[in-house]
């Protein structure tokens, strides 16, 4: 029978939040038996054999996420996470001298993370470039003019303070020239040589862009009232509907090593502007949030900011090969990005094909080839391939992805 401290540790052990998935799991844990204090020993061994059974499902559970029909489709499996142990059965216990070995039966939970198997967890660097507005006039209204750069700066800014996560604010580089035909499908080779000068000579990861649809007041006729005292009613009727002003963006993320398009998704919101048309507050101040409608445009940016947190740690980590030496080869990527030694990415070979339209397209083709990190600088990292990099036409440009 257990006493009163064992039922605590397997109610606390009990009380850990669930996951997604869970494996039943044995493991034996042990701990020394100091000053004849079994109880204790006992704590410490079941904890122990805890934390053996969450490993043992966590690698469990990566496994079968990266091998399909017997075929491993991705090859840098790491445990990210120890699982969360409940419904814990004692099944023995023994004393060999003064040792005490537990063997335990848990239900482990396992956060699986990404649905697209993505199991990496290196730093992704990221540049947001300029939102520009579609009507440039709608900005007059309040002295919004500095929103399509001031927009995707503070997006950078809020980033930041996320891990996993470098972003560069490119605020004053427009991959959109012409708003009203975004998005497109890959950026244009210029434009990602552009994005990557702007964003300090840095191959990043992901480019951020977007087009701001629309900042209109939804009826055009409050701040176009020529009667006074129907402008003074307006006024006075702060809370009517007739103040509520649309805030609406198209939001794309691209792929910078590529250019592919990644993903692109639709935002609006509205709130109530109540000042004069001829007070300019500008875009981020005070006197703009003050505003229902700047708290709005706030809650909108949070909401942007957690859904692209949550699509980018999914994606895959990719880093550009920068020399090739029969089987060794160079990456840009290192301790900054999370790398370590003995990690594992998959070699892509990139290469540019073209439309009958003369349009550049970038390609990439998986060489089944693994490159298994040897030493980790700040900023770049070495490793090596089981064949000669001639023999797959691999050469720098080409990129190393851990998905």
């Amino acid at each position: 029978m257990f006493n009163l401290v064992q039922k605590l540790v397997l109610a606390c052990l009990l009380l850990l939040p669930l996951s997604a998935q869970a494996v039943v799991v044995e493991a034996q844990g042990q701990a020394i038996i100091a000053n004849k204090d079994i109880n204790s020993a006992r704590e410490a061994a079941i904890r122990d054999a805890s934390q053996q059974a969450s490993m043992q499902a966590a690698v469990y559970i990566s496994s079968s996420q990266v091998v399909r029909d017997g075929i491993l489709e991705i090859d840098n499996m790491q445990i990210s996470t120890l699982g969360q142990v409940s419904n814990i059965e004692i099944v023995d216990e023994k004393v060999v001298g003064n040792t005490l070995f537990i063997r335990i039966r848990a239900d482990v939970l396992i956060d699986q993370g990404c649905h697209n198997g993505v199991s990496n967890s290196y730093t992704k660097s990221i540049a947001v470039t300029a939102f520009p507005l579609l009507k440039l006039k709608q900005a007059n209204l309040g002295g919004l003019g500095t929103v399509s750069s001031v927009f995707p700066a503070q997006i950078a800014q809020l980033m930041n303070n996320k891990q996993s996560f470098v972003a560069h604010n490119a605020g004053r580089l427009n991959l959109h020239p012409q708003p009203e035909f975004a998005p497109t499908n890959q950026l244009d080779d210029g434009a990602l040589s552009s994005m990557q000068q702007t964003a300090g000579q840095l191959n990043v990861n992901y480019v951020i862009s977007g087009v701001i649809r629309d900042m209109s007041m939804m009826d055009p006729r409050t701040h176009a009232e020529k009667n006074f005292l129907i402008d003074l009613y307006n006024t006075l009727d702060y809370k009517s509907k007739k103040h509520l002003r649309n805030f609406e963006i198209d939001l794309f993320i691209h792929d910078g090593m590529t250019g592919h398009l990644v993903s692109q998704k639709h935002y609006q919101t509205a709130g109530l502007w109540n000042l004069d048309r001829t007070i300019k507050t500008g875009f981020n101040t005070a006197g703009f949030f003050k505003q229902d409608y700047g708290q709005k445009v706030k809650q909108l940016q949070e909401t942007i900011l957690e859904e692209l947190q949550n699509e980018l740690i999914c994606e895959p980590f990719s880093t550009m090969i920068t020399q090739v030496e029969d089987r060794n080869i160079w990456i840009n990527s290192g301790k900054q990005q999370g790398l370590k030694r003995g990690d594992k990415l998959t070699i892509y070979r990139k290469s540019t094909y073209y439309s009958p339209d003369m349009k550049a397209t970038s390609q990439l083709t998986n060489t089944k080839q693994t490159l298994i990190i040897d030493d980790v600088q700040m900023g770049s990292a070495s490793g090596h391939i089981s064949s000669a990099a001639a023999s797959f036409n691999i050469r720098p440009g080409d990129l190393a992805i851990a998905r």
